[in-house]
Protein backbone atom coordinates (compact mmCIF):
# COMPACT_ATOMS: atom_id res chain seq x y z
CA UNK A 1 0.00 0.00 0.00
CA UNK A 2 1.69 3.58 -1.32
CA UNK A 3 2.72 5.98 1.53
CA UNK A 4 -0.22 8.62 2.10
CA UNK A 5 0.57 12.44 2.61
CA UNK A 6 -1.43 14.78 3.72
CA UNK A 7 -2.85 17.25 1.29
CA UNK A 8 -0.88 20.40 0.55
CA UNK A 9 -3.26 22.37 2.21
CA UNK A 10 -3.74 20.52 5.08
CA UNK A 11 0.38 20.30 4.91
CA UNK A 12 0.25 24.05 5.06
CA UNK A 13 -1.76 24.23 7.80
CA UNK A 14 0.63 24.73 10.99
CA UNK A 15 -1.80 23.50 13.34
CA UNK A 16 -2.18 20.23 12.06
CA UNK A 17 0.07 17.83 13.92
CA UNK A 18 -0.09 14.09 12.64
CA UNK A 19 1.10 11.03 14.73
CA UNK A 20 1.57 7.23 13.69
CA UNK A 21 -1.29 5.14 14.78
CA UNK A 22 -0.09 1.90 15.64
CA UNK A 23 -1.33 -1.21 17.59
CA UNK A 24 1.15 -2.53 19.91
CA UNK A 25 1.63 -5.90 21.16
CA UNK A 26 0.53 -6.49 24.51
CA UNK A 27 0.57 -10.59 24.97
CA UNK A 28 2.57 -12.48 21.72
CA UNK A 29 0.91 -15.98 23.10
CA UNK A 30 -3.03 -15.40 23.74
CA UNK A 31 -6.01 -17.40 22.48
CA UNK A 32 -10.03 -16.50 21.79
CA UNK A 33 -12.56 -18.51 23.30
CA UNK A 34 -16.27 -18.92 21.71
CA UNK A 35 -18.26 -20.89 23.83
CA UNK A 36 -21.41 -22.63 23.16
CA UNK A 37 -23.23 -25.01 25.51
CA UNK A 38 -21.69 -28.30 24.42
CA UNK A 39 -18.65 -27.11 22.80
CA UNK A 40 -15.77 -24.44 22.45
CA UNK A 41 -14.23 -23.22 19.78
CA UNK A 42 -10.40 -22.23 20.62
CA UNK A 43 -7.95 -20.09 18.50
CA UNK A 44 -4.26 -19.68 19.34
CA UNK A 45 -2.74 -16.54 18.03
CA UNK A 46 0.99 -16.59 18.13
CA UNK A 47 2.67 -13.05 17.11
CA UNK A 48 6.27 -13.32 18.78
CA UNK A 49 9.11 -10.73 18.57
CA UNK A 50 10.87 -10.66 15.02
CA UNK A 51 7.30 -11.93 13.41
CA UNK A 52 6.16 -11.16 10.38
CA UNK A 53 2.50 -12.30 10.26
CA UNK A 54 1.00 -13.57 13.11
CA UNK A 55 0.43 -17.50 13.26
CA UNK A 56 -3.14 -18.91 14.20
CA UNK A 57 -4.60 -22.41 14.89
CA UNK A 58 -8.52 -22.59 15.69
CA UNK A 59 -9.44 -26.41 17.52
CA UNK A 60 -12.83 -27.66 18.68
CA UNK A 61 -13.31 -29.11 21.97
CA UNK A 62 -15.92 -30.77 24.11
CA UNK A 63 -17.66 -28.32 26.82
CA UNK A 64 -17.70 -31.67 28.72
CA UNK A 65 -14.96 -31.54 31.69
CA UNK A 66 -12.44 -34.02 29.70
CA UNK A 67 -12.63 -31.44 26.89
CA UNK A 68 -11.99 -28.30 28.94
CA UNK A 69 -9.06 -30.22 30.03
CA UNK A 70 -7.99 -31.01 26.78
CA UNK A 71 -8.11 -26.98 25.78
CA UNK A 72 -6.35 -25.89 28.74
CA UNK A 73 -3.54 -28.13 27.79
CA UNK A 74 -3.46 -27.97 24.07
CA UNK A 75 -3.19 -23.62 25.19
CA UNK A 76 -0.43 -24.39 27.47
CA UNK A 77 1.64 -26.38 24.56
CA UNK A 78 2.08 -23.51 23.14
CA UNK A 79 2.98 -21.35 25.64
CA UNK A 80 -0.30 -18.91 25.97
CA UNK A 81 -0.25 -16.73 28.82
CA UNK A 82 -3.75 -15.00 28.05
CA UNK A 83 -6.87 -15.92 26.86
CA UNK A 84 -10.36 -13.80 26.27
CA UNK A 85 -13.95 -15.24 26.00
CA UNK A 86 -17.51 -13.64 25.91
CA UNK A 87 -19.85 -13.10 29.05
CA UNK A 88 -22.50 -16.23 27.60
CA UNK A 89 -24.95 -16.68 30.38
CA UNK A 90 -23.51 -18.83 33.03
CA UNK A 91 -21.58 -21.79 29.92
CA UNK A 92 -18.47 -19.35 30.24
CA UNK A 93 -18.02 -20.42 34.20
CA UNK A 94 -16.73 -23.63 33.42
CA UNK A 95 -14.71 -23.25 30.93
CA UNK A 96 -13.35 -20.19 32.58
CA UNK A 97 -12.45 -21.74 36.03
CA UNK A 98 -10.52 -24.44 33.70
CA UNK A 99 -8.25 -21.71 32.10
CA UNK A 100 -7.65 -20.30 35.22
CA UNK A 101 -6.76 -23.40 37.23
CA UNK A 102 -4.13 -24.06 34.24
CA UNK A 103 -2.15 -20.99 34.96
CA UNK A 104 -3.98 -18.48 31.92
CA UNK A 105 -4.72 -15.05 32.68
CA UNK A 106 -8.89 -15.40 31.90
CA UNK A 107 -10.41 -12.22 29.93
CA UNK A 108 -13.97 -11.94 30.56
CA UNK A 109 -15.68 -9.45 28.14
CA UNK A 110 -19.24 -7.78 27.41
CA UNK A 111 -21.03 -9.61 24.33
CA UNK A 112 -21.70 -6.47 23.14
CA UNK A 113 -18.42 -4.88 23.42
CA UNK A 114 -16.40 -7.24 20.95
CA UNK A 115 -19.68 -7.81 18.78
CA UNK A 116 -18.58 -9.67 15.16
CA UNK A 117 -19.24 -7.86 12.34
CA UNK A 118 -22.66 -8.96 10.44
CA UNK A 119 -22.05 -11.78 7.72
CA UNK A 120 -18.76 -12.22 8.71
CA UNK A 121 -19.65 -14.35 12.03
CA UNK A 122 -19.04 -18.12 12.71
CA UNK A 123 -17.35 -20.00 15.71
CA UNK A 124 -14.25 -19.68 14.06
CA UNK A 125 -13.96 -15.89 13.04
CA UNK A 126 -15.59 -15.12 16.72
CA UNK A 127 -12.43 -17.16 17.94
CA UNK A 128 -9.63 -15.19 15.95
CA UNK A 129 -11.29 -11.78 16.75
CA UNK A 130 -11.51 -12.24 20.75
CA UNK A 131 -7.78 -13.44 20.52
CA UNK A 132 -6.76 -10.27 18.46
CA UNK A 133 -8.98 -8.16 21.42
CA UNK A 134 -6.59 -9.98 23.72
CA UNK A 135 -3.37 -9.54 21.90
CA UNK A 136 -4.17 -6.13 21.32
CA UNK A 137 -6.36 -4.61 24.20
CA UNK A 138 -9.21 -3.49 21.71
CA UNK A 139 -11.41 -3.63 24.77
CA UNK A 140 -11.78 -3.14 28.57
CA UNK A 141 -12.22 -6.54 30.09
CA UNK A 142 -15.43 -7.31 32.52
CA UNK A 143 -14.79 -7.46 36.57
CA UNK A 144 -15.05 -10.68 38.10
CA UNK A 145 -13.94 -11.40 41.53
CA UNK A 146 -11.97 -13.97 42.63
CA UNK A 147 -12.90 -18.05 43.29
CA UNK A 148 -14.03 -17.51 47.02
CA UNK A 149 -16.12 -14.28 46.19
CA UNK A 150 -17.57 -15.86 42.88
CA UNK A 151 -18.24 -19.09 45.15
CA UNK A 152 -19.93 -16.52 47.99
CA UNK A 153 -22.09 -14.59 44.88
CA UNK A 154 -24.10 -17.68 44.18
CA UNK A 155 -24.47 -18.34 48.11
CA UNK A 156 -25.91 -14.56 48.24
CA UNK A 157 -28.28 -15.02 45.24
CA UNK A 158 -29.91 -18.35 46.16
CA UNK A 159 -30.48 -16.38 49.23
CA UNK A 160 -32.12 -13.74 47.77
CA UNK A 161 -34.31 -16.57 45.99
CA UNK A 162 -35.34 -17.66 48.94
CA UNK A 163 -36.37 -14.62 50.17
CA UNK A 164 -38.87 -13.95 47.11
CA UNK A 165 -40.56 -17.33 47.46
CA UNK A 166 -40.84 -16.69 51.04
CA UNK A 167 -42.48 -13.65 50.56
CA UNK A 168 -44.47 -15.24 47.42
CA UNK A 169 -45.91 -17.77 50.10
CA UNK A 170 -46.96 -15.20 52.90
CA UNK A 171 -48.97 -13.36 49.80
CA UNK A 172 -50.53 -16.77 49.23
CA UNK A 173 -51.41 -17.03 52.93
CA UNK A 174 -53.10 -13.83 52.76
CA UNK A 175 -55.14 -14.35 50.01
CA UNK A 176 -55.77 -17.67 50.94
CA UNK A 177 -57.03 -15.73 54.37
CA UNK A 178 -58.80 -13.33 52.61
CA UNK A 179 -60.91 -15.44 50.61
CA UNK A 180 -62.71 -17.21 52.71
CA UNK A 181 -63.22 -13.73 55.12
CA UNK A 182 -61.03 -14.18 57.41
CA UNK A 183 -59.35 -10.69 57.67
CA UNK A 184 -56.61 -11.50 59.86
CA UNK A 185 -53.99 -8.74 58.26
CA UNK A 186 -56.47 -6.39 59.57
CA UNK A 187 -56.17 -7.07 63.24
CA UNK A 188 -52.32 -8.07 63.24
CA UNK A 189 -49.23 -6.08 61.33
CA UNK A 190 -47.86 -9.70 60.93
CA UNK A 191 -49.81 -12.17 60.61
CA UNK A 192 -46.39 -14.71 60.06
CA UNK A 193 -45.38 -13.30 63.48
CA UNK A 194 -45.03 -15.30 66.75
CA UNK A 195 -49.02 -14.28 67.22
CA UNK A 196 -50.01 -14.71 63.86
CA UNK A 197 -48.61 -18.37 63.68
CA UNK A 198 -50.18 -19.06 66.48
CA UNK A 199 -53.64 -18.13 65.46
CA UNK A 200 -53.25 -20.07 61.84
CA UNK A 201 -52.03 -23.63 63.28
CA UNK A 202 -54.57 -23.21 65.96
CA UNK A 203 -56.82 -22.99 62.98
CA UNK A 204 -55.52 -25.84 61.27
CA UNK A 205 -55.53 -27.82 64.12
CA UNK A 206 -59.12 -27.29 64.44
CA UNK A 207 -59.47 -24.91 67.80
CA UNK A 208 -62.41 -22.64 68.50
CA UNK A 209 -61.19 -18.58 69.41
CA UNK A 210 -61.55 -19.46 73.05
CA UNK A 211 -58.99 -21.80 72.90
CA UNK A 212 -56.68 -20.01 71.00
CA UNK A 213 -56.81 -16.33 71.87
CA UNK A 214 -55.45 -17.54 75.90
CA UNK A 215 -52.35 -18.59 74.17
CA UNK A 216 -51.54 -15.27 72.89
CA UNK A 217 -48.52 -12.85 74.05
CA UNK A 218 -49.40 -9.73 75.89
CA UNK A 219 -49.11 -6.79 73.72
CA UNK A 220 -52.41 -7.55 71.70
CA UNK A 221 -54.68 -8.10 75.15
CA UNK A 222 -56.04 -4.47 73.52
CA UNK A 223 -57.12 -6.29 70.17
CA UNK A 224 -58.60 -9.38 71.63
CA UNK A 225 -62.40 -8.19 70.95
CA UNK A 226 -61.56 -7.26 67.65
CA UNK A 227 -59.53 -10.92 67.07
CA UNK A 228 -62.83 -12.78 68.42
CA UNK A 229 -64.53 -11.15 65.75
CA UNK A 230 -62.57 -11.61 62.79
CA UNK A 231 -61.65 -15.45 63.77
CA UNK A 232 -66.13 -16.24 63.74
CA UNK A 233 -65.10 -16.81 59.84
CA UNK A 234 -64.47 -20.56 60.19
CA UNK A 235 -62.27 -21.43 57.11
CA UNK A 236 -63.89 -24.60 54.74
CA UNK A 237 -61.52 -27.42 54.46
CA UNK A 238 -60.13 -26.67 51.45
CA UNK A 239 -58.66 -23.35 52.91
CA UNK A 240 -57.33 -25.35 56.18
CA UNK A 241 -55.79 -27.74 53.90
CA UNK A 242 -54.07 -24.86 51.89
CA UNK A 243 -53.06 -22.86 55.10
CA UNK A 244 -51.86 -26.22 56.46
CA UNK A 245 -48.91 -26.74 53.78
CA UNK A 246 -48.47 -22.87 52.96
CA UNK A 247 -47.23 -22.56 56.88
CA UNK A 248 -45.14 -25.46 55.94
CA UNK A 249 -43.33 -24.26 53.16
CA UNK A 250 -42.57 -20.90 54.97
CA UNK A 251 -41.10 -22.52 58.00
CA UNK A 252 -38.90 -25.01 55.66
CA UNK A 253 -37.69 -21.39 53.65
CA UNK A 254 -36.99 -19.55 57.26
CA UNK A 255 -34.72 -22.61 58.19
CA UNK A 256 -33.02 -22.43 54.87
CA UNK A 257 -32.44 -18.86 55.26
CA UNK A 258 -31.41 -19.02 58.32
CA UNK A 259 -28.77 -21.69 57.47
CA UNK A 260 -27.71 -20.04 54.44
CA UNK A 261 -27.26 -16.28 56.68
CA UNK A 262 -25.19 -18.83 59.34
CA UNK A 263 -22.95 -19.89 55.80
CA UNK A 264 -22.20 -16.90 54.76
CA UNK A 265 -21.40 -15.56 57.97
CA UNK A 266 -18.79 -18.01 58.62
CA UNK A 267 -17.50 -17.24 54.90
CA UNK A 268 -16.95 -13.66 55.59
CA UNK A 269 -15.34 -13.73 59.00
CA UNK A 270 -11.79 -12.66 57.54
CA UNK A 271 -13.80 -9.63 56.16
CA UNK A 272 -15.64 -8.10 59.10
CA UNK A 273 -14.08 -5.27 59.57
CA UNK A 274 -15.41 -4.57 56.24
CA UNK A 275 -18.84 -5.30 57.20
CA UNK A 276 -18.89 -3.26 60.16
CA UNK A 277 -17.79 -0.28 58.16
CA UNK A 278 -21.05 -1.05 55.98
CA UNK A 279 -23.02 -1.80 59.01
CA UNK A 280 -22.27 2.26 60.13
CA UNK A 281 -24.00 3.71 56.91
CA UNK A 282 -28.10 4.67 57.63
CA UNK A 283 -30.52 1.64 55.73
CA UNK A 284 -27.51 -1.41 55.74
CA UNK A 285 -27.59 -3.79 57.89
CA UNK A 286 -26.44 -6.68 58.71
CA UNK A 287 -27.58 -9.32 55.75
CA UNK A 288 -27.56 -6.03 53.24
CA UNK A 289 -23.57 -5.27 54.07
CA UNK A 290 -22.97 -9.11 53.39
CA UNK A 291 -24.28 -8.41 49.67
CA UNK A 292 -22.91 -5.82 49.08
CA UNK A 293 -19.31 -6.77 50.28
CA UNK A 294 -19.81 -9.91 48.52
CA UNK A 295 -20.64 -8.06 45.04
CA UNK A 296 -17.95 -5.95 45.20
CA UNK A 297 -15.43 -8.14 46.25
CA UNK A 298 -12.18 -7.90 48.49
CA UNK A 299 -10.79 -5.20 47.34
CA UNK A 300 -12.89 -1.96 45.62
CA UNK A 301 -9.32 -1.00 44.63
CA UNK A 302 -10.39 -3.11 41.55
CA UNK A 303 -12.37 0.38 39.93
CA UNK A 304 -10.14 2.74 39.60
CA UNK A 305 -12.89 5.30 40.70
CA UNK A 306 -16.27 5.90 42.62
CA UNK A 307 -17.50 6.65 39.51
CA UNK A 308 -16.41 3.33 37.25
CA UNK A 309 -17.88 1.41 40.39
CA UNK A 310 -21.75 2.99 39.98
CA UNK A 311 -21.42 2.71 36.28
CA UNK A 312 -20.60 -0.72 36.83
CA UNK A 313 -23.35 -1.28 39.25
CA UNK A 314 -26.04 0.15 37.03
CA UNK A 315 -26.89 3.21 39.40
CA UNK A 316 -25.37 5.96 38.11
CA UNK A 317 -26.95 8.00 34.90
CA UNK A 318 -26.86 6.62 31.15
CA UNK A 319 -24.62 8.35 28.61
CA UNK A 320 -26.43 8.68 25.20
CA UNK A 321 -25.21 11.69 23.12
CA UNK A 322 -25.98 12.87 19.48
CA UNK A 323 -25.23 15.85 17.80
CA UNK A 324 -24.69 17.56 21.35
CA UNK A 325 -28.44 16.66 22.43
CA UNK A 326 -28.52 13.99 25.47
CA UNK A 327 -30.88 11.87 24.13
CA UNK A 328 -31.51 9.73 27.58
CA UNK A 329 -30.64 9.24 30.70
CA UNK A 330 -31.34 5.91 31.34
CA UNK A 331 -29.37 3.60 33.84
CA UNK A 332 -27.33 0.81 32.37
CA UNK A 333 -28.75 -3.11 33.73
CA UNK A 334 -25.06 -3.27 35.55
CA UNK A 335 -24.90 -5.39 37.99
CA UNK A 336 -28.68 -6.66 38.98
CA UNK A 337 -27.99 -8.23 42.42
CA UNK A 338 -25.68 -4.70 43.73
CA UNK A 339 -28.18 -2.44 42.19
CA UNK A 340 -31.02 -4.17 43.79
CA UNK A 341 -29.66 -3.88 47.40
CA UNK A 342 -28.57 -0.67 46.58
CA UNK A 343 -32.14 0.41 46.20
CA UNK A 344 -33.93 -1.23 49.05
CA UNK A 345 -30.92 0.57 51.37
CA UNK A 346 -31.57 3.75 49.30
CA UNK A 347 -35.79 3.15 50.65
CA UNK A 348 -34.50 2.83 54.37
CA UNK A 349 -31.76 5.51 54.32
CA UNK A 350 -34.70 8.23 52.91
CA UNK A 351 -36.85 7.17 55.94
CA UNK A 352 -34.07 7.91 58.28
CA UNK A 353 -34.99 11.34 59.70
CA UNK A 354 -31.56 13.32 60.25
CA UNK A 355 -29.53 12.42 57.73
CA UNK A 356 -28.25 13.51 54.71
CA UNK A 357 -29.79 10.91 52.42
CA UNK A 358 -33.03 12.12 53.72
CA UNK A 359 -33.03 15.20 52.56
CA UNK A 360 -31.23 14.53 49.48
CA UNK A 361 -33.80 11.73 48.49
CA UNK A 362 -36.68 14.88 49.81
CA UNK A 363 -35.40 16.78 47.12
CA UNK A 364 -34.40 14.60 44.10
CA UNK A 365 -37.78 15.34 42.09
CA UNK A 366 -39.82 12.68 41.09
CA UNK A 367 -39.74 8.87 43.80
CA UNK A 368 -37.93 6.75 41.62
CA UNK A 369 -35.53 9.00 40.23
CA UNK A 370 -34.13 10.41 43.58
CA UNK A 371 -34.55 6.57 44.75
CA UNK A 372 -32.07 5.80 42.18
CA UNK A 373 -29.97 8.95 42.67
CA UNK A 374 -30.25 8.42 46.22
CA UNK A 375 -28.56 4.63 45.50
CA UNK A 376 -25.66 6.65 43.94
CA UNK A 377 -24.56 8.77 46.56
CA UNK A 378 -24.64 5.67 48.63
CA UNK A 379 -22.49 3.74 46.36
CA UNK A 380 -20.08 6.34 46.15
CA UNK A 381 -19.96 6.78 49.79
CA UNK A 382 -19.40 3.18 50.37
CA UNK A 383 -16.86 3.28 47.93
CA UNK A 384 -14.75 6.25 49.44
CA UNK A 385 -15.11 3.95 53.38
CA UNK A 386 -13.80 0.52 52.06
CA UNK A 387 -11.36 2.25 49.85
CA UNK A 388 -9.49 4.82 52.80
CA UNK A 389 -10.92 1.94 55.79
CA UNK A 390 -13.13 4.89 57.84
CA UNK A 391 -16.56 4.56 59.02
CA UNK A 392 -19.50 6.74 57.89
CA UNK A 393 -20.13 10.04 59.30
CA UNK A 394 -22.91 12.25 57.80
CA UNK A 395 -22.83 15.73 57.46
CA UNK A 396 -25.78 16.57 58.79
CA UNK A 397 -25.42 15.15 62.34
CA UNK A 398 -24.08 17.12 65.30
CA UNK A 399 -22.23 13.51 66.65
CA UNK A 400 -20.97 15.79 69.69
CA UNK A 401 -24.70 16.84 70.33
CA UNK A 402 -25.31 13.71 70.11
CA UNK A 403 -22.65 12.37 72.43
CA UNK A 404 -23.18 14.89 75.05
CA UNK A 405 -27.22 13.76 74.94
CA UNK A 406 -26.46 10.07 74.89
CA UNK A 407 -23.56 10.31 78.13
CA UNK A 408 -24.96 13.72 79.89
CA UNK A 409 -26.63 11.80 82.48
CA UNK A 410 -24.23 9.84 83.53
CA UNK A 411 -21.85 12.67 83.69
CA UNK A 412 -24.18 14.64 85.79
CA UNK A 413 -24.50 12.10 88.36
CA UNK A 414 -21.21 11.30 88.85
CA UNK A 415 -20.60 15.64 89.27
CA UNK A 416 -23.14 15.67 91.98
CA UNK A 417 -21.57 11.92 93.49
CA UNK A 418 -18.40 13.83 93.96
CA UNK A 419 -19.54 16.80 95.05
CA UNK A 420 -18.42 19.12 92.07
CA UNK A 421 -21.84 20.26 91.47
CA UNK A 422 -22.15 21.38 95.34
CA UNK A 423 -19.31 23.38 95.35
CA UNK A 424 -19.74 27.24 95.18
CA UNK A 425 -17.92 28.80 92.05
CA UNK A 426 -14.52 30.13 91.71
CA UNK A 427 -14.18 33.74 91.84
CA UNK A 428 -13.14 35.64 88.62
CA UNK A 429 -9.97 36.57 87.86
CA UNK A 430 -9.01 40.30 88.52
CA UNK A 431 -8.69 41.96 85.51
CA UNK A 432 -5.38 44.11 84.62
Amino acid sequence: MPHCSPAPAAAADAQDAFSPDTLDVLRPRVAGIDVHKMQVTATVRLCDPGCRQPQCATREFSALPGGLRAMAGWALSHGVTAAAMEGTGIFWKAPYEALENAGIEVELFHAQHVRQIKGRKTDRNDSIWLARVCQYGLATPSYVPPQPFRDLRRTSHCRRTLTGDRSRVRNRIHKALDHCGLRLGGALSDILGLNGRRILKGLVAGRTAAEILPTLSGHVRGKLELLERVLEARPDSYTLWRLSDLLQRFEELDRSIADTDELLSLSLAPWEDQLRLLETVPGIDRGSACAILIELGPEVGAFPSAKHLAAWAGVAPGNHKSAGKRLSRRTRKGNPALKTTLVECALGAARTHCTQFHSYHKAGGRYKQATMATAHKMLRIIYAMLRDGRPYQDSEVDYERLLVQRNAPRWLRKLKQYGFLDQPAAPAAAVA
